[in-house]
C-alpha cells in the first residue's frame, strides 16, 4: 500500500481532459464550505466570488447538520467579477431552541426578491413529498449548524438579455454603479441557457461573536473539473459530478500520490468521484487547552458527501460504501481511534487501561455520529455539554491527557476499513482509497485576562485540517 495526500489538481494527465480535482489554488465550480453555525450568539459570514469573465448562475444549499438534510436552498447570479454575501443569524439570539436565517444586503440578484430567507424544516419532517422525515429530531432547532455548499449550474452567454440584466450599469455618481435590475430576470429562460462554467468561484466564511470580538475564518473547499455541462434543477447537487473522460459514464476523479505521482480514477457514480477527491484514512490537526492561557479547542468534522451513502430514506439505492451505518435513531455512527500525543511525544494509554490487563477490555473507538461533527477538548463536562468553542451540539468530546499537543483521527480502522473500492484506471485495473470523504478545520480561542489592568482581550484562529489516504491495488503507485 502506499500512501497518499489528497493533493493539487492543476493540469490533468493525457486522456483525462475533465476531472473533478480538489483545487489548491481555491478555484473551481463547487465550493464546500463544511460548517455554519448560529449557535453561542454567534453568526456566520459568508462570501462566493467570480474571478471569471462571464456570469454565472449558482445554486446555494444549506444542510443541517444531523443527516445533511437541506435547510435551505435557492439561486442566485453573479455577474462577471460580481460578489455575493450574506449572513447566517438566529432567528432569535435569546432563544437557543429557535431557528436561522439568511440575511443579505447585497444587490447581485437571487431567486425571489426576499432579502430574508428563514430556514425550514420540510427538508427532514416529511412535508415535502421530495423529503420523506427521516429519524433525527424534527424541530426548527436542527438547522442551527451544518454546513453548506454553491455549485456552479452554469455560465451566463455573454451579450445575453439574462448578462445583462445581472450586471450592474452605469454610473450613479463618481464611483458607484446602478444595481442590476433583478425585477426582470426571467429565471426559467436563463438556467435554459446556460454554458457550462469554468473553474472561477472562490469563497470563505467567518463565524463571528461580535460581543466577545471572536473571529473564526476558512477557505471553501473548491471543487474543479466538476462538470463539462451545465446543471439545471434538480441535476443541481453533489450527485451530479461528470466528466467527458469518463467511460463509466461517471466522473473522473484525480489525486496525486506522496511524491507528486497523479492517480485518474474513473467512477460509474459521479458522488463517488467527488467523495475520492475527500478520502483521507487519517486527518491531522494540534489543539491547545491551557487553562492558564483560558485557551479552548473545538475541531470541525464534516463528511461532506455522507448523506448520499446513509440516507436509504433519501437514497435508497445508493451503496453504503466507504460508510457502513445507515442514518437510523438521528445518528449514523463513524467509528474512528483518536490519538492524543503531547509536545514530547507521549500518549495516553488506550481507554485508560492497558489491553494486557486481567479484564480489562476498552473500546479504543469513538463514534462521529454526524454529517458534520464538532470535536470538543474538554475536561470531564457534564452530559450533555455543547462544544467549549463553537457551542455545538453535534459534538464529540476528546477529553485532552495534556493541555497542548496534537492528535490524530484514525477513520480507516473502525469496521475493518473504510474502502471506496468502485473506481478504475484507464487501463481497466481497480483502485481503492482507504478512509472516508472528509474536511474540516481547528478552532482555538484564548482569554487573555493580563493584557493590560483592567482589559480583557480574545484571541482566536482557524487551521485546515491535514490529512492522508492510502491507495489499494495491483499496480505500480498502489504495491
Amino acid at each position: 500500500m502506499y500512501r497518499l495526500v489528497m493533493g493539487i489538481a492543476g493540469a490533468l494527465s493525457a486522456g483525462c481532459a475533465f476531472a473533478v480535482s480538489l483545487s489548491p489554488r481555491g478555484l473551481g465550480q463547487a465550493l464546500i464550505y463544511p460548517y455554519y453555525t448560529v449557535n453561542n450568539h454567534q453568526d456566520t459570514l459568508l462570501s462566493v466570488i467570480n474571478t471569471g469573465d462571464t456570469g454565472k448562475a449558482l445554486k446555494v444549499r444549506f444542510l443541517e447538520g444531523y443527516n445533511g438534510r437541506p435547510a435551505l436552498d435557492f439561486l442566485v447570479f453573479l455577474a462577471p467579477y460580481d460578489t455575493w454575501v450574506a449572513a447566517v443569524s438566529a432567528v432569535d439570539p435569546a432563544d437557543p431552541a429557535s431557528g436561522a436565517k439568511l440575511v443579505t444586503n447585497d444587490t447581485s440578484c437571487i431567486d425571489g426578491a426576499n432579502k430574508e430567507k428563514p430556514f425550514v424544516t420540510y427538508g427532514f419532517d416529511g412535508q415535502s413529498p421530495s423529503f420523506p422525515a427521516d429519524d433525527g429530531p424534527q424541530d426548527i432547532a436542527r438547522v442551527r449548524e451544518g454546513s453548506f455548499e454553491i455549485i456552479a449550474l452554469g455560465d451566463v452567454v455573454r451579450g445575453s438579455v439574462t448578462e445583462r440584466i445581472i450586471s450592474p450599469s452605469g454610473y450613479v455618481g463618481s464611483d458607484d454603479y446602478a444595481p442590476p435590475d433583478c425585477k426582470r430576470l426571467n429565471t426559467h429562460a436563463a438556467l435554459a441557457d446556460l454554458l457550462p462554467p469554468n473553474n472561477a468561484l472562490m469563497g470563505s466564511a467567518m463565524i463571528v461573536n461580535a460581543g466577545d470580538g471572536i473571529f473564526y475564518s476558512y477557505n471553501a473547499s473548491a471543487l474543479a473539473g466538476f462538470t463539462d455541462r451545465a446543471l439545471t434543477p434538480p441535476e443541481d447537487t453533489l450527485a451530479q459530478a461528470n466528466s467527458n473522460a469518463s467511460t463509466l459514464d461517471g466522473a473522473v476523479a484525480t489525486v496525486y500520490t506522496n511524491d507528486g505521482t497523479p492517480l485518474a480514477i474513473d467512477y460509474a457514480d459521479g458522488i463517488d468521484a467527488v467523495s475520492a477527491v475527500f478520502m483521507a484514512d487519517t486527518v491531522y490537526n494540534e489543539f491547545l487547552t491551557a487553562s492558564s492561557m483560558g485557551a479552548n479547542t473545538d475541531w470541525v468534522v464534516t463528511f461532506p458527501t455522507k448523506a448520499f451513502y446513509v440516507d436509504k430514506r433519501l437514497y435508497p439505492a445508493s451503496p453504503i460504501s466507504p460508510f457502513f451505518l445507515t442514518f437510523t435513531n438521528g445518528a449514523a455512527p463513524v467509528k474512528a481511534l483518536l490519538n492524543q500525543y503531547d509536545r514530547e511525544i507521549q500518549s495516553p494509554s488506550l481507554g485508560g487501561c492497558e489491553l494486557a490487563s486481567p479484564g480489562c477490555s476498552p473500546d479504543p473507538y469513538s463514534r462521529l455520529n454526524y454529517q458534520v461533527n464538532v470535536i470538543s477538548f474538554l475536561t470531564a463536562p457534564p452530559a450533555g455539554t455543547p462544544s467549549g468553542v463553537l457551542g455545538s451540539r453535534l459534538v464529540l468530546n476528546a477529553e485532552p491527557f495534556r493541555t497542548e499537543g496534537w492528535m490524530q483521527v484514525d477513520l480507516a480502522s473502525g469496521g475493518g476499513g473504510h474502502v471506496l473500492f468502485t473506481g478504475q484506471l484507464s487501463d481497466g485495473n481497480s483502485i481503492g482509497l482507504l478512509g472516508l470523504p472528509v474536511t474540516g478545520f481547528m478552532a482555538y480561542d484564548v482569554i487573555n485576562t493580563q493584557a493590560q489592568p483592567g482589559k480583557l482581550s480574545n484571541y482566536s484562529g482557524t487551521f485546515a485540517h491535514r490529512s492522508s489516504t492510502t491507495c489499494i491495488g495491483n499496480i505500480g503507485p498502489c504495491l
